[in-house]
């Protein structure tokens, strides 16, 4: 994925170039991002050409709740 896209792909309905035409609304990542902030957590992304994306997301344990491993 292009380095200039990675600042736009949370963005509702906001679709590559090369996706469109393919299915899909664009909203997808948009809706993740909006649950993983709503449980204080956040989302990355990392690319690299020929070799993928990545995403991590990451969202706190609250107090007196197990961790699952």
């Amino acid at each position: 994925m292009a380095a200039d896209n990675l600042q736009k792909i949370f963005q509702p309905y906001w679709r590559p170039a090369e996706s469109r035409g393919h299915g899909g609304l664009g909203l997808g990542l948009h809706i993740c991002s909006l649950i993983v902030k709503s449980h204080g957590g956040t989302l990355q992304v990392t690319s690299t050409a020929e070799h993928g994306t990545s995403f991590v997301a990451r969202i706190p344990v609250r107090p007196g709740v197990a961790a699952v491993a």
